[in-house]
């Protein structure tokens, strides 16, 4: 009589970790070799892998979020993963005060640990926890001297504001800090531009149709642009990374004189690293006036530009229409020739009234302007007091990462009212002039748009009349700050 088999194990289900800190290429080729390496390990030992986790471009002792790490730790409470593989120990923790609560973890739920360049990590042995936190202890050693030695270094950028080589910048002379006059007009021209509402591709078109070329000789682009316009340096700022990218920082003030006043330069920063901006260049928004601004008077959301089909073979005398639809549902239209044309002539006579010229050109030193750049500084100063403590290990990186995003949240508040500000008197071309409603009838479509956020808010209402499909009653103009 044979003996019953007794049924296989399942296996076990792990977690694979991987994590870079700095992408510089951003292709992300560090965390894939990370995956293949733990792949590998994961294979000889016989388990499965249930999920990979990754985080790219992302310091472990940054105090940014991990989105990856915590996706993992919550799937561990979970039970989801009974083990966790990574390429290293430093790959999941260079604190000790993130590792300690890596080990309670790892006890709780008798978690495996394994690595491919350091081993089995045994968390649940005392030797194995003396090791891991050996290990841990290193690795943190190795943090804060980089820590002070990147501290130093920006100590002393502050205190020099010297270039630091490199590729001639546009705007300025290959020694980094004699203004190439042409160049620099070219960033102070388009500075006013993009505040003023024109697109990055129309500023470009205008640069390109006028023989403005690149530093490196090349016609302008969009993205190219938008990352010259981003640069400190055209305030006269010494910064370390870059304005649309996580870790920017301004660290001091350059020895160059500045392209542009730091106001402008913030509000341009705002203004184009804003989640919310819409950059697709075929959008409707880029060819109608009313198009992301009327709003439905039914429902309340944003009007979006919508063309009907023109000739075709069996309809060769239908002429191509467009009207303004709501985005939330399809319960109102309007059509867009007619409302444009009569927007227009609505927003041209506003304009032409002094009281609305002067509010919108209203100083930007005034005391709210004063009281939000002195109430910004101090928020700075709290934001660098965070990062000392979370140094010095009173904080954990959760507690940074709260306590940060609370600061940085009213930071960008306050960085938005100085970026409207600093938009309005950028509308000063169209306003100033002898006939400030010609003026708008005469300009850019993206500087119509632009004086039009600025001055009116259009509400369409639902056709209240049968047969009667347009008429100024189905639109409710009102003054913005009403």
């Amino acid at each position: 009589m044979s003996t019953p088999k007794r049924p296989a194990a399942a296996p076990v289900r792990a977690a694979i970790y991987v994590r870079i800190s700095s992408d510089r290429t951003g292709g992300g080729l560090g965390v894939e070799r990370q995956e293949a390496d733990c792949r590998d390990l994961a294979a000889r030992l016989g388990w499965d892998v249930a999920a990979v986790y990754a985080d790219n471009d992302v310091s472990a002792y940054s105090g940014a979020p991990r989105p990856g790490y915590l996706a993992m730790l919550d799937d561990v409470k979970a039970g989801r993963v009974q083990a966790v593989v990574a390429w290293h120990t430093d790959r999941l923790h260079r604190r000790t005060l993130e590792l300690e609560e890596f080990v309670a973890l790892a006890e709780s739920h008798d978690l495996q640990v394994q690595t491919v360049r350091s081993g089995q990590v045994d968390l649940s042995t005392a030797s194995g926890r003396m090791v891991a936190r050996m290990l841990g202890a290193a690795a943190q050693h190795e943090v804060d001297h980089a820590r002070e030695r990147m501290k130093r270094a920006k100590v002393q950028a502050a205190k020099d504001g010297k270039y630091r080589g490199g590729k001639r910048p546009y705007g300025f002379e290959r020694d980094g800090v004699t203004h190439r006059e042409e160049e620099a007009d070219v960033i102070r021209h388009a500075t006013k531009a993009v505040l003023a509402g024109r697109s990055l591709r129309a500023v470009c078109r205008d640069l390109n149709a006028e023989g403005h070329l690149t530093s490196g000789g090349k016609e302008w682009g969009p993205i190219l642009l938008r990352d010259v316009l981003l640069r400190a340096r055209n305030a006269g700022l010494i910064a370390h990374g870059t304005a649309n990218r996580a870790g920017f920082e301004v660290i001091g003030t350059a020895q160059w004189e500045p392209v542009v006043d730091e106001d402008s330069w913030r509000a341009v920063v705002s203004l184009l690293t804003n989640p919310k901006r819409r950059t697709n260049s075929t959008s409707s928004e880029n060819r109608w006036l009313g198009s992301y601004l009327y709003r439905c008077g039914r429902c309340g959301a944003v009007m979006r530009a919508d063309s009907t089909a023109g000739p075709g073979s069996n309809r060769p005398n239908q002429a191509k229409r467009v009207h303004y639809r709501c985005t939330a549902a399809a319960h109102l239209q309007i059509t867009q020739e007619r409302t444009d044309a009569y927007v227009r002539e609505v927003v041209a006579e506003r304009v032409r009234d002094p009281r609305v010229v002067a509010a919108l050109t209203a100083a930007k030193d005034s005391d709210a302007a004063t009281a939000d750049h002195e109430r910004r500084t101090a928020l700075a100063a709290r934001l660098a007091a965070f990062e000392d403590d979370y140094a010095a290990g009173h904080l954990t990186g959760a507690q940074l990462a709260r306590a940060t995003a609370t600061v940085q949240a009213e930071v960008e508040q306050i960085d938005a009212r100085l970026a409207a500000r600093v938009s309005r008197s950028a509308l000063a071309p169209v306003l100033s002039s002898n006939d400030p409603g010609k003026a708008f009838l005469d300009a850019p479509l993206d500087v119509q748009r632009a004086v039009l956020a600025a001055v009116l808010r259009v509400e369409v209402q639902p056709a209240t009349k049968r047969g009667v499909w347009w008429s100024p009653e189905r639109l409710t103009l009102t003054a913005v700050g009403e």
